[in-house]
């Protein structure tokens, strides 16, 4: 049976003999960590999990090692900085050649590596990217949980809508209907824009207030068992005009296009090349300034693959990615459409199930 370590080091191809994934403060914690310990909690700080192909490792405190009980992983606990170095330069001595996730480690982890290791170590970033990037049965189950759960907030969002209420205010009930309905969380800061803030595709919710005619634009995710959703819905408040029509029917064909293509062996390129060519068909060319979509999974932006022109790899069978077309109007307003899918054999199936027609509320 094939495990999450086996299928690294087959990607590895002998490079290496162990692979290092080092915690270091609150803004360094590696999601590799979770993803082979197959921790549900703990903050594991500090930590470091080395992984074979077999079997992994790891050195913590005693306050994280209670989230590892039972998930067949060796724990050391040292209770000393001295003890921590011997117990670091005994496990990492065994080994001719380790493997780093060269993005994630700060210079303060690296130069501690170097202090207890005397080595060979190679950057296997690319390798780790290329074996989370498809998704395994278990992980598919939660991340289609985790899209349930932000469905069903999503179908809430006309109700929640009150003439001049602020964006931020939509944003902290759109957060608690993703508890509500199950999830552990929020996976990112919601974006809420209204009116004229729908044409910043990465706007942070203000003090704007709510009022008749306005795009209400709204892009949120939650978390189930650590695996993350995103889901984005545009809707009009009030009676839409022909133009607030034309711009949504455009991008919502252009993610027509673009789902048609998905499939096992279909270039990223082409699956984004297909959305744009919609788009810039249109009246509003060049207005899809981003890329079509991203990798999904521990993290929201979970490395692969990669839906836009840059895309230079296949999808794959398992892997998840969102498809998000936009279309956006400085000074007028903006809509996007994003939606979550599993790449199959011959397609996909799509995670997330929020009605995708225009709402006038």
């Amino acid at each position: 049976m094939e495990t999450r370590n086996s299928r690294l080091f087959s990607l590895l191809e002998g490079k290496v003999d162990a692979v290092a994934i080092i915690n270091g403060g609150d803004s360094q914690i590696d999601h590799n960590f979770k993803y082979f310990t197959r921790a549900r909690s703990g903050v594991f700080e500090g930590s470091t999990a080395l992984i074979g192909p077999k079997n992994t490792a790891v050195v913590t405190s005693v306050l994280e090692a209670p989230a590892l009980k039972g998930l067949g992983v060796r724990v050391s606990v040292p209770k000393t900085r001295k003890q921590l170095e011997k117990t670091l330069v005994t496990l990492f001595s065994k080994h001719k050649t380790i493997g780093l996730n060269f993005p994630s480690v700060s210079y303060e982890s690296f130069r501690a590596l170097k202090k207890a290791y005397r080595g060979k170590i190679v950057d296997v970033s690319e390798e780790i990217a290329k074996c989370r990037s498809v998704k395994d049965g278990d992980e598919i189950k939660k991340i289609a949980e985790s899209c349930r759960i932000a469905s069903m907030a999503a179908e809430k969002i006309p109700g929640m809508l009150t003439e001049g209420m602020t964006e931020s205010q939509l944003a902290a009930r759109l957060s608690m209907a993703l508890y509500e309905e199950g999830s552990e969380g929020p996976s990112f800061s919601p974006i809420v824009s209204f009116g004229r803030t729908s044409a910043i595709p990465h706007y942070f919710p203000g003090k704007v207030k709510l009022k008749k005619g306005d795009f209400v634009l709204t892009d949120f995710g939650g978390k189930y068992d650590m695996y993350c959703s995103d889901i984005t819905r545009t809707c009009i408040f009030g009676k839409a005009t022909e133009r607030q029509r034309e711009l949504y029917e455009t991008v919502k064909s252009s993610q027509e296009a673009a789902l048609k293509l998905i499939k096992a062996g279909a270039r990223e390129v082409d699956v984004d090349a297909a959305a744009r060519k919609v788009i810039d068909g249109s009246s509003f060319k060049g207005r899809f300034i981003h890329g079509l979509g991203h990798g999904l999974g521990l993290q929201v932006h979970d490395g692969r693959p990669v839906l836009s022109p840059r895309g230079t790899e296949v999808l794959k069978e398992g892997m998840v990615v969102t498809v998000e077309p936009g279309a956006y109007v400085d000074g007028y307003g903006g809509v996007r459409i994003e939606d979550d899918v599993v790449v199959t054999r011959n397609g996909y199936r799509q995670l997330t199930t929020a009605k995708r027609e225009l709402i006038e509320v």
